[in-house]
């Protein structure tokens, strides 16, 4: 037998040694939660065989749109969950991405496929979510809405929980081996973790809205629009006939409008952007996954992306016992939040000299399609 036989061997053999390890220790975890990275932690635990309990302060799932873009990655790693681009009619693969910087045309980017298939599609974030609460719901797991958690402590090999059933004085108490924290950006988990959340907020205020629209070009998924002033509009076309424009200033309405005279605003909204993470995602039998433990600039759109990547690693090492999880953890947040935050500088730039760079390479992409496949493959997450 050669060496990769062996290997493979190996590594067959380690893989029913942790699941029967499973099977005879029953794992106790609960996670807070239900967006994309609690989901998906919870998806992976159910397919290792291992229960678990997922619950949401919300009272039910937003619809509200927010990412659009789904990673030719993502995918590969929800296809074992029967979530994948080519079961899903509406999602809509990215092939052309238009650039414009003051008006005029810098690039039409023919977007190259990897190993024959788009780098990415657009498809709501919500509709994804959507998605993968459906397939927890077929595995015999619900999402446990109106429920939030008031208070841990973590000790030995137990963590005690009280959860809150909304706004009632009901409590229940609780012991679990692992709390995972996929609360979001405002994370009560790392809150009561006491966790500092490093990093700085962008001066700017963002806005985003969703119009309704028959204008928008057939052949284009993307579009954006740069000026010298700082400011950039990213439009995508996350469903067929609605657009999302997201914009580093509060006139996102204004200009939908005055690019689509016959928009219909399904809604709108100010946010602020910020760029920062935990030092470490885990404190003793305590995780954060997703928003809860790092944000990062739209630009990129790889928040989505780095959710659903936690919520799977996190879910896969820490039931097969290898807590080098917490540095593959960091090391990937870290990459994200250096990748996103260069792109934001790059293209909210004023500096004459970087945005003559910023136009020459994107127009030298668009004659290059080796070059444009380089970018497109650093967002793909392949």
């Amino acid at each position: 037998m050669g060496n990769q036989g062996i290997i493979s061997c190996y590594t067959l053999q380690s893989r029913i040694e942790s699941l029967q390890k499973l099977n005879t220790e029953k794992l106790n975890i609960v996670v807070i939660g239900a967006g994309a990275s609690g989901l998906a932690f919870a998806l992976e635990c159910i397919q290792l065989g291992v229960e678990v309990r997922i619950i949401d302060k919300r009272v039910s799932r937003s619809t509200t749109g927010k990412a659009t873009g789904v990673a030719l990655g993502t995918w590969n790693q929800l296809k074992k969950f029967g979530i994948s681009s080519e079961n899903i009619a509406a999602a809509i693969p990215m092939r052309n991405f238009v650039f414009h910087d003051d008006g005029k045309l810098v690039a039409n980017i023919f977007v190259p496929s990897l190993n024959d298939h788009p780098p990415a599609h657009l498809y709501p974030q919500s509709l994804l979510e959507q998605q993968m609460e459906k397939a927890l719901n077929i595995r015999g797991v619900l999402v446990e809405y109106g429920t939030g958690i008031s208070h841990f402590e973590s000790i030995d090999k137990i963590v005690r929980v009280t959860l809150q059933k909304g706004a009632t004085i009901h409590s229940e108490k609780i012991e679990v081996d692992w709390l995972i924290g996929a609360d979001g950006a405002h994370s009560t988990v790392r809150n009561i973790a006491k966790l500092p959340f490093i990093g700085r907020d962008y001066p700017e205020k963002w806005s985003v809205a969703e119009i309704k629209t028959d204008l928008w070009p057939n052949d284009v998924q993307a579009q954006l629009f740069l000026q010298s002033n700082g400011v950039g509009l990213f439009l995508s076309q996350p469903t067929k006939g609605i657009v999302q424009g997201i914009l580093n200033s509060p006139e996102v309405v204004d200009k939908l409008k005055d690019k689509f005279p016959d928009a219909s605003i399904l809604y709108s909204r100010e946010f602020s952007v910020s760029l920062r993470r935990v030092s470490t995602p885990r404190v003793g039998r305590v995780w954060l996954i997703g928003d809860a433990a790092h944000v990062q600039s739209p630009v990129g759109g790889q928040g989505l992306n780095l959710a659903i990547w936690d919520g799977i690693t996190l879910a896969e090492s820490l039931l097969a016992d290898k807590f080098d999880v917490e540095q593959r953890l960091i090391k990937k947040a870290k990459k994200v939040l250096l990748f996103t935050d260069f792109d934001y500088r790059m293209l909210a730039s004023r500096s004459v000299i970087l945005r003559s760079s910023r136009n020459w390479f994107w127009s030298v992409a668009a004659k290059y399609p080796i070059i444009a496949k380089w970018f497109f493959k650093l967002i793909s997450g392949v």
